[in-house]
């Protein structure tokens, strides 16, 4: 990182490194707001990366004052100089609001209004987020510090797993195996390691070879990482990234070979990294020895990468010099990429038969689950050994049970996270979950077809400013860079989070929207006019003073409902955070507070629960009954406001009601074992 620190310090050495730098550019470092637009970004990166010590801020009781916070500096930076987003930023803020605003619109419609809230707010804060970092990135010295924070958070946190896998106790950090600390979900952790790798990827491309080898060890240290984690979800990220960048981005050839390195050396060490796995999902737990061997595997294979890839880098460049060899050696260097494609033609030639068998065997594994398994996910996804390479698991099911929700809702859906209830009662299997672990499909199933074409506009302005962008990278490596660690980040979190739900995670969908902002940003050195007239129509339509009067209108109205839907929720969590802190030490502080909280949202079926307990500690079984009541009325098909009732009952010695509230409980979560024994004998409670 430190070349690239000093490109933002010095215009001067940035164009005595080949990097083209507009005159805008060059004279920003005079502006008086640039190093407080400059140490904003460090933090807002920063911030991403090391998201993952607090579980990527996935907490209400973090996002929400983030949220907030957000918010109001958008707000202020938009008033104070009014941003320009041109036509792939404005349909990216577009799709992202619009998903915000349209996910609070479906209280209208939706069982729980709570649930509808907190998505609303999310995607809100997601908007707040682009259009602040959009508003502070004007310019490529400042998009680099913004993913040169986030790549410096996510180092940190790669290297704490590894100094914690070389220390005397590695095991906490894997859960059945696999990697889980210190994020805390696997799969999460698989996809910051992805995005940390391409953000590390881009900086390996550098000319110097003390900047290239480092950075090449950074990336490999994401990789093995990244495999340790054992998600399928991370393998299909790493692979689509990898067709994106190699696709669109400039300057293919150097940046194969850079690959080429990288996954040889993974390949080297991979069979100890998978060992972790196999020994931890037959044993229960993984060993002191086999994970520190692990980490000492690791740590080789990133000390092995950044010195062949400096090595390579010194001599690509010693070649580049001469000018008699430089055109020979390239094309040659060009053509020799064609041996390891064309030898994986051969091998998928060779056994087209087998692959063929395993398609059809996983495709059979994934549409036909095997029966409920205590675990979670259905035994066909148990191999030890092979769990990469299999399609089993609960996904099917999960998807399923989503496109029943569109098909029965097409126009508006069961609105925002109102999931779980048609889950709870369809499931086949009793892994419990509260999305269908698909942004598309979530979109599809709670906001309907409104919400998939808000979403297929956020998901067009990106690709719409990556091929915008490629005009910029053929001319200028730090434009390159920039496209590659941004690019490559960005479509590893959109594969992932298109089978799971990365985007339910604050800290990792940041980072993911600070390379949507180096993506979709203005470019002053940009000409619509030399792309033809439709790119000049469209450029005409946003950039014209009406569309962009409305434009900045819109935004901070959007703002303000955010900034007041942020609060509401905001003093709602505290006065329930503070009510369920008081219950054993003060119960009637508790019922005031809950109470309180009931006053500023009296959908928030979590209230209810703290109020409930506190009128039972106080001895009000009525009042108890009643809070439960209440609930109910706003939620009728929670099954666990229904088990909570028949809880109640039992204690009053009500078998009889107990068993009815038990019952309709059971009815709506016919999977849950507890609840199937207690709906045939209730008096089990108090066992």
């Amino acid at each position: 990182m430190s070349v690239w620190y000093e490109m933002l310090l010095s215009p001067a050495r940035a164009i005595a490194q080949g990097t083209t730098m507009s005159p805008a550019t060059a004279s920003a470092s005079h502006q008086p707001g640039t190093r407080i637009a400059l140490l904003a970004l460090a933090a807002l990166g920063l911030g991403a990366g090391l998201s993952p010590f607090f579980f990527a801020f996935y907490d209400t009781s973090l996002w929400v004052p983030i949220g907030l916070g957000v918010t109001v500096t958008c707000a202020i930076a938009v008033m104070a100089r009014p941003l320009r987003p041109g036509g792939p930023g404005a349909l990216a803020l577009v799709g992202v609001f619009g998903l915000g605003l349209w996910s609070l619109g479906s209280t209208a419609w939706a069982e729980s209004v709570q649930s509808a809230v907190v998505g609303g707010d999310r995607w809100l804060l997601y908007g707040a987020l682009l259009t602040l970092m959009l508003a502070l990135a004007r310019s490529e010295r400042r998009a680099v510090v913004l993913l040169a924070g986030a790549a410096l958070g996510v180092s940190a946190v790669a290297l704490s797993v590894l100094a914690r896998l070389l220390g005397s106790d590695p095991s906490t950090l894997f859960l059945g195996g696999r990697l889980n600390a210190p994020l805390g979900y696997f799969n999460g952790e698989g996809c910051l390691f992805v995005m940390g790798f391409w953000l590390w990827v881009a900086v390996a491309q550098s000319r110097r070879v003390l900047l290239a080898g480092p950075a090449a060890g950074m990336a490999t240290l994401m990789a093995c990482l990244a495999l340790l984690t054992q998600s399928r979800g991370t393998v299909l990220a790493m692979l689509g990234s990898l067709v994106a960048v190699l696709v669109l981005v400039p300057g293919r050839v150097r940046r194969a070979y850079l690959l080429l390195v990288l996954a040889g050396a993974v390949a080297l060490v991979a069979p100890r990294l998978l060992e972790v796995y196999e020994h931890g999902a037959s044993a229960g737990s993984v060993s002191v020895g086999i994970a520190q061997a692990a980490g000492r595997t690791a740590l080789l294979a990133t000390l092995g990468a950044g010195a062949a890839w400096g090595l390579f880098t010194g001599l690509w460049e010693r070649q580049r010099t001469a000018s008699t060899l430089a055109a020979p050696l390239r094309t040659a260097a060009a053509w020799l990429l064609a041996i390891p494609v064309l030898a994986t033609l051969a091998l998928g030639v060779g056994f087209a038969t087998r692959l063929e068998s395993d398609v059809r065997t996983q495709w059979r594994a994934f549409t036909h689950l095997a029966p409920p398994a205590a675990g979670g996910e259905s035994s066909a996804a148990s191999g030890v050994s092979s769990r990469l390479l299999s399609a089993g698991g609960n996904r099917y099911d999960q998807w399923r049970i989503a496109w029943r929700d569109w098909r029965e809702h097409p126009l508006i859906g069961v609105g925002a996270g109102n999931y779980p209830q048609s889950y709870y009662e369809l499931r086949a299997t009793t892994e419990d979950i509260k999305q269908p672990h698909s942004i598309e499909l979530q979109t599809l199933s709670e906001l309907g077809v409104v919400g998939a074409l808000l979403l297929a506009g956020f998901i067009v302005g990106i690709a719409w400013g990556a091929l915008r962008m490629r005009l910029a990278a053929a001319r200028s490596p730090l434009a390159r860079a920039l496209m590659v660690g941004s690019l490559g980040a960005l479509s590893a979190w959109l594969v992932q989070t298109s089978v799971d739900w990365m985007h339910l995670l604050p800290g990792l969908s940041a980072i993911a929207l600070a390379a949507v902002a180096v993506v979709v940003r203005p470019r002053s050195e940009h000409r619509p006019s030399r792309t033809g007239a439709l790119s000049l129509r469209f450029h005409r339509v946003f950039e014209s003073r009406p569309a962009f009067a409305l434009g900045a209108s819109a935004v901070v109205a959007t703002l303000v409902v955010a900034g007041a839907s942020l609060s509401r929720q905001g003093a709602d969590e505290l006065y329930r955070a503070r009510a369920a802190g008081e219950l054993t030490s003060d119960p009637a502080a508790a019922l005031a507070d809950a109470n309180r909280s009931l006053e500023i949202n009296s959908d928030d079926l979590q209230t209810y629960y703290v109020k409930a307990a506190a009128l039972a500690r106080l001895g009000s079984a009525r009042g108890t009954e009643a809070a439960l009541r209440q609930a109910l009325a706003r939620e009728p098909r929670n099954f666990v406001t229904w088990s909570l009732l028949g809880d109640v009952a039992v204690r009053e010695g009500r078998l009889a009601l107990a068993r009815r509230d038990y019952l309709a409980a059971h009815r709506l979560n016919p999977r849950n074992v507890v609840l199937r024994g207690l709906a045939r004998d209730p008096a089990g409670a108090l066992r």
